[in-house]
């Protein structure tokens, strides 16, 4: 289930009606769609692999899993039960980041935490001025890994502008409330803190279910996590190219 603090269209779709182009179109407007009602046995990867070619991601491995282990209790990563800061994914990689990212659920939190939560930061872009935008578009600043997978020995560390626009292509967003290195920047400390405030006022938040799927566009979408207690919670993801 898909829950907003907006009174607006909110993209989610029972299995019953599952069209893959209709699941495209509400991806592409949207920016995220969560598939809810679906039944056991459901080929996640196989139906997700129609939307993009999979990439491989910190460890070499199609399939990211995640569930809470003890070992990064005191460490920023999704593989605790913190919450997360708002974050694009793959902002600290040199090339090109996934352009979507999914998750499915083979066993949700019992206690009601752990859900994903979801901004457009397409529309935050429309908040700013011309002269800010153009700013964002040139300025670089490094990224770097979160602390957790720089534990994992997978860290990695790349610069770039916060908005990467391109000729013909809609614009990448890379964002992290955690992990750029902001350096005091005046510019960049602002724009962190009004992706937030924007970030709480317009999230969408995704309850998961067993086998209940959730993609959304990374280039456009800025998403977290709320916390959580339950550690039998146990989510899957791939990571998904521009095609």
């Amino acid at each position: 289930m898909i829950s907003t603090q907006e009174q607006n269209v909110v993209s989610q779709l029972d299995y019953a009606d599952l069209d893959l182009v209709r699941f495209q179109e509400m991806l592409d407007e949207h920016g995220y769609v969560y598939l809810h009602g679906v039944p056991t046995g459901f080929d996640h990867v196989q139906y997700l692999s129609q939307i993009g070619p999979l990439m491989p991601q910190y460890d070499g491995e199609l399939i990211w899993s995640i569930k809470a282990q003890e070992r990064f209790d005191d460490l920023y990563h999704s593989l605790n039960t913190k919450p997360l800061m708002p974050h694009t994914e793959c902002y600290e990689f040199l090339g090109l980041p996934p352009k979507y990212l999914a998750l499915w659920c083979l066993v949700p939190a019992a206690d009601g935490g752990g859900q994903t939560t979801l901004s457009d930061l397409y529309r935050f872009l429309e908040t700013l001025t011309a002269e800010e935008r153009e700013k964002l578009a040139s300025t670089k600043f490094p990224f770097v890994s979160s602390a957790g997978v720089q534990d994992m020995g997978l860290g990695k560390t790349a610069v770039h502008p916060l908005l990467e626009e391109r000729e013909g292509r809609s614009p990448v967003m890379r964002f992290s409330y955690n992990c750029v290195a902001h350096r005091d920047d005046p510019f960049l400390l602002n724009v962190r803190e009004r992706v937030l405030e924007f970030f709480n006022e317009t999230h969408v938040a995704a309850d998961f279910e067993p086998n209940s799927l959730l993609i959304w566009n990374n280039h456009r979408m800025v998403h977290s996590r709320t916390g959580y207690t339950d550690r039998n919670r146990h989510l899957r993801r791939i990571w998904l190219a521009e095609d």
